[in-house]
């Protein structure tokens, strides 16, 4: 066997034992019980032919002396007879009691692994860096959680105590059959190699038509996920028609990948069924041999017969769990890929708490990047950002200004040696980092709201803020007076991604969720763009009012919403190439006089 072939079943045994060592070992002993009941359940079969043998054996032996046969024999022929027929009804009540226990175990456990599954991927996600989510779709990622799982909640629930069972049914029997008669149990097993032959000759396909299928699922679902939160943009376009086309031939590769996958299992079951099939009448002809010249029994012969079709049996539907087993390595290792990401941004064992945070952010010389061999972002940022001060941040698109921020949020990482991010003087690597996030908010322009009401949404950081903390919020974002309008208030649905608020309202309601949490740092990026200049600045007074001592980084692209700051920068290619008050930079006739003169001019056109 090559190695191309060898790969499937080592990557299943792989995967599984990755499985078995995180999510299974703590059942354990429920699996071996379960298993127990499982072969306790297969054993109870193998009397029945015996059994059904030995009664056929009698009545022939009744049948050709029954004249001859004293009253006392008919007695104990009958009842002989009568105690194997309730040695069989007991058998099959102890399967069917057996049966019901190892399902209802099973689907409890497998419903608990899946839910460890479930729990551990998403608190795994929940940790990761977003530079994992800069290059990962949502959609790709939802079919693990679901689809990759239902895979493996399918093997756990059914698969992995059949496989095991099979296995030892398989070679229990194949005892039973040498014992009864080992020149018929040769010629049974001389065709079990067939069976091996079989798999090995479908093995690669199924692989990869498996690796294909997983493929398509995950490529649907990011398609689904992409165009249904984009379906404003689809429509404004007309573009429903060619979304539907492009989803259906996503859908019709899953549907011929999925057919060929059948017919492939659909050819393996086909020779698996013509291997049991030539083995079964082998042992027939034979065995019907045997019995002409007196070497075996007629009973014999139906107890072996019925024996050889319960070994098959097993040996076929592990050449057909091939397929499965093909599925859930695949899901399992798609699924073990995330849980082996690196989560570099985390508290380090000497990590120090932040007991009462002042608010200054430093840059020392920082470099950033998002990919280890992209070009830098940010090059050589030295900044310091006084407690309790304003700092504006002008600068085109790509300048690295939203980098700036999530840089001081701890968002990502500066690796070592490309400078450091201080918080109070401290170098936010070696702070605790939900201390950190306590103290520090950052708004994204980009308004990002939850499904829920409006008090679900600005208590999400705080879970315990109340009402009171709430209304100061609004009433710091500008948004008390149109809460209050609403007939339910606080109360009031905002739709999936806060679709029922206005582009301002989401952008107001965003900043008002960080203000409940009362940071000591509110990192704004370019969050009042959707805002017009005096709701801006009304929004700016209050917070300058009502949060004394709070530093504030402001991001924008309009000069005006700045000009207060107690500092100004100007970015451009991921450098700092103007710094000043507002005074100093129009004194020095740069980018920021030209982009302040500019937005000045057009305002009194």
């Amino acid at each position: 066997m090559d190695t191309e072939e060898k790969k499937p079943t080592e990557g299943f045994v792989k995967s599984f034992t990755r499985l078995e060592k995180h999510f299974l070992r703590p059942y354990r002993w429920t699996f071996t019980l379960a298993l127990g009941g499982l072969l306790g359940q297969s054993a109870l079969m193998l009397p029945i032919p015996l059994l059904q043998g030995w009664m056929v054996d009698r009545l022939v032996n009744f049948m050709g002396h029954k004249d001859s046969l004293p009253e006392s024999a008919r007695t104990e022929l009958s009842r002989g007879l009568l105690l194997a027929l309730v040695v069989m009804i007991v058998c099959h009540l102890l399967r069917a009691v057996l049966s019901w226990w190892v399902s209802d175990t099973t689907g409890r456990v497998s419903q608990e692994v899946v839910v460890a599954l479930r729990t551990a991927l998403h608190s795994k996600l929940m940790r990761l860096p977003m530079a994992y989510f800069d290059t990962q779709q949502t959609g790709r990622l939802m079919a693990r959680v679901t689809s990759d799982v239902g895979s493996i909640l399918s093997f756990v629930n059914s698969g992995l105590l059949q496989l095991i069972n099979d296995l030892i049914l398989a070679f229990g029997i194949a005892f039973v059959l040498v014992t009864l008669d080992w020149r018929l149990a040769l010629v049974a097993l001389v065709v079990v190699p067939l069976y091996a032959v079989n798999q090995n000759l479908f093995s690669a396909k199924i692989h990869k038509l498996s690796l294909g299928i997983r493929a398509q699922i995950s490529a649907i679902y990011a398609l689904l996920s992409e165009r249904v939160s984009a379906v404003r943009v689809v429509r404004s376009f007309a573009r429903e028609d060619a979304e539907l086309a492009s989803l259906d031939a996503r859908i019709d590769e899953h549907r011929r990948l999925s057919w060929q996958n059948t017919k492939v299992n659909s050819y393996l079951g086909v020779l698996a069924t013509m291997i049991s099939g030539l083995g079964t009448v082998i042992v027939l002809a034979l065995g019907a041999w045997f019995v002409g010249q007196g070497s075996l029994t007629v009973g014999g012969l139906l107890a072996f017969y019925s024996l050889v079709g319960q070994l098959y049996g097993p040996i076929v539907r592990l050449t057909q769990f091939q397929a499965t087993a093909q599925a859930t390595s695949i899901s399992i290792e798609r699924l073990f890929e995330v849980f082996g990401e690196p989560e570099p941004v985390s508290d380090r064992a000497d990590a120090l708490p932040i007991q009462r945070p002042r608010g200054g952010i430093e840059f020392r010389d920082v470099r950033f990047g998002y990919l280890p061999e992209g070009p830098d972002i940010l090059n050589g940022i030295d900044l310091e950002i006084e407690p309790g001060t304003m700092l504006g941040v002008l600068g085109p698109s790509g300048a690295g200004k939203s980098t700036l921020l999530a840089l001081a949020a701890r968002i990502y990482d500066v690796a070592e040696g490309q400078g450091a991010v201080l918080f109070d003087g401290e170098d936010v690597r070696d702070l605790k980092s939900d201390d950190l996030r306590r103290a520090v908010a950052l708004v994204p322009q980009q308004a990002l709201l939850f499904e829920g009401t409006i008090r679900s949404n600005l208590a999400y950081a705080v879970a315990n803020a109340t009402d009171a903390m709430l209304w100061k919020a609004l009433e710091l974002a500008d948004l008390a007076r149109t809460v209050r309008a609403m007939p339910q208030g606080l109360d009031t649905p905002v739709g999936e991604r806060g679709q029922s608020l206005s582009g301002g309202q989401r952008q107001r309601m965003a900043l008002a969720r960080a203000l409940v949490a009362n940071p000591m740092v509110l990192l704004l990026d370019d969050c009042t763009s959707a805002l017009d200049a005096e709701t801006e600045s009304r929004i700016q007074d209050a917070l300058v009012e009502h949060l004394p001592g709070r530093t504030r980084v402001v991001v924008s692209h309009k000069a005006a919403s700045i000009r207060r700051a107690d500092q100004i920068i100007v970015l451009d290619q991921g450098g700092i190439i103007e710094r000043g008050t507002h005074d100093e930079l129009l004194e020095l006739g740069g980018h920021y006089a030209d982009n302040f003169l500019a937005q000045t001019e057009a305002l009194t056109v």
